[in-house]
């Protein structure tokens, strides 16, 4: 009888320790899921007609994380008014021509598309869009998070006059044509974090000297959008070997790697396959995007890369309602006399919001980094400068206006009521952002 007893007892002991670990691990993954964020975007659409849907949201045929980035034209600036003709003048003789970025000398707030030198791109993520209302076929008024309204032009790029879908719950997919829809309201969504337009491709990519970088994922993606590329894990590699063609489920590989005119590709059951004979996988690919948290979005071209490693994480980007409300550029301006003005920024007398993007690049490789990732901007020469992220990272970076000798400068707004200082960029030494 007491050996019985003794056998009961061991089992229930057994049934409660399965018990107890079985528990244990519902409370680890309810934790892990409740770590996990909605970076895809979502909001409402409504219609000229005044009809609405809500849902999952994926802009043209491309968006759809809150780190993706809007792009387009300014057509006004708020800060040329406080340029003197004088230095307008200044810049306009040293530039070539008889008029700074097509503003006539007599209209300092207004930039007329049809002189226009130079265009100001407006880049900034959907995270910190608060609405989208189209304003003409290629025109828009987008206000942001913080309740500033820019006017931007589509001249050039997509994201004006593009069609937006939304996963609506009762209709599934609509499509809505740009000419019908009278705003976009961006929204945090409670629901599960996924796209029902597919699952994001995560991971880290290697970029030789460069590093390297972490985030979501778009495989053979340059500077064109026109360009086919791969951004969900449903989403097909194609290439070829000796037995024929293969096209892989991104959800099926955990690597890539760059291998003479192909890649060698690893597969999480551990297969292995050298594939050849497609964009995909050979030197006619477009690139690799990755949208890095504490970086920005970085396009390595093929020549550069040499690795992607497909992760799982819980933190893959930042949901609509981690993107703050930004309330200015400020900062400290060293010259080349040592003198230090500090104030609001108004950098290459246009960016001064947080949100807004530096745009550079490394060689080939393509950097466009939201200002408040940016410690410091140190000017090296006429055509590169020293950008210093807040993690510490260094980048010398050239070809774009905002890190060369075509930047217009800065005005440093030291106070409410003074009059802004205005410092030529071969003038600046150093600019630290607080």
């Amino acid at each position: 009888m007491g050996s019985l007893q003794h056998n009961i007892e061991k089992k229930v002991r057994k049934l409660m320790l399965c018990i107890g670990i079985a528990v244990g691990l519902l409370i680890i993954v309810s934790e892990a899921k409740s770590q996990e964020k909605n970076i895809y975007l979502y909001g409402k659409v409504t219609t000229i007609n005044g009809d609405k849907y809500q849902g999952a949201l994926r802009w043209g045929g491309d968006e759809v994380y809150w780190v993706d980035l809007f792009n387009a034209q300014k057509t006004s600036s708020d800060f040329l008014k406080f340029l003197s003709k004088k230095e307008i003048q200044q810049i306009s003789d040293q530039e070539g021509g008889s008029s700074w970025l097509g503003i006539d000398l007599g209209i300092l707030s207004i930039w007329d598309d049809k002189y226009s030198r130079t265009n100001h791109q407006f880049d900034t993520r959907f995270g910190d869009i608060k609405s989208i209302k189209p304003t003409g076929r290629s025109r828009a008024q987008v206000a942001l998070k913080n309740g500033v309204i820019v006017e931007v032009s589509g001249n050039g790029f997509e994201d004006v006059g593009a069609s937006v879908s939304v996963y609506d719950e009762e209709l599934g997919i609509v499509k809505l044509d740009w000419a019908r829809i009278e705003k976009v309201e961006f929204l945090e969504s409670g629901k599960i974090p996924k796209s029902l337009f597919g699952e994001a491709i995560y991971g880290k990519v290697k970029a030789g000297r460069r590093g390297t970088f972490e985030g979501t994922i778009q495989w053979d993606q340059g500077t064109s959008k026109n360009t086919h590329n791969e951004r969900f894990l449903e989403d097909i590699l194609n290439g070829k070997d000796r037995d024929g063609d293969k096209n892989i489920p991104f959800r099926s590989i955990t690597k890539i790697v760059k291998n003479r005119n192909g890649v060698d590709v690893t597969l999480k059951s551990g297969r292995e396959f050298y594939l050849t004979g497609s964009n995909d996988v050979n030197s006619e690919n477009a690139g690799v995007l990755i949208n890095d948290k504490e970086i920005g979005q970085i396009v390595v071209p093929w020549r550069d890369f040499e690795e992607l490693e497909i992760i799982e994480s819980n933190n893959q980007g930042p949901s609509y309602s981690e993107f703050p409300s930004s309330t200015g550029l400020r900062g400290t301006v060293i010259n080349r006399d040592g003198e230090k003005i500090s104030g609001l920024i108004a950098y290459d007398l246009d960016e001064a919001w947080e949100y807004e993007t530096l745009d550079g690049q490394d060689d080939r490789v393509v950097y466009k980094i939201p200002f408040r990732n940016i410690k410091n901007i140190i000017p090296k020469n006429y055509s590169y400068s020293l950008i210093i992220l807040r993690n510490g990272k260094e980048l010398l970076l050239g070809e774009s206006r905002d890190v060369s000798e075509d930047n217009d400068g800065v005005l440093i707004f030291t106070s409410k009521d003074a009059k802004p200082t205005y410092i030529r960029w071969s003038q600046i030494d150093e600019i630290i952002f607080d």
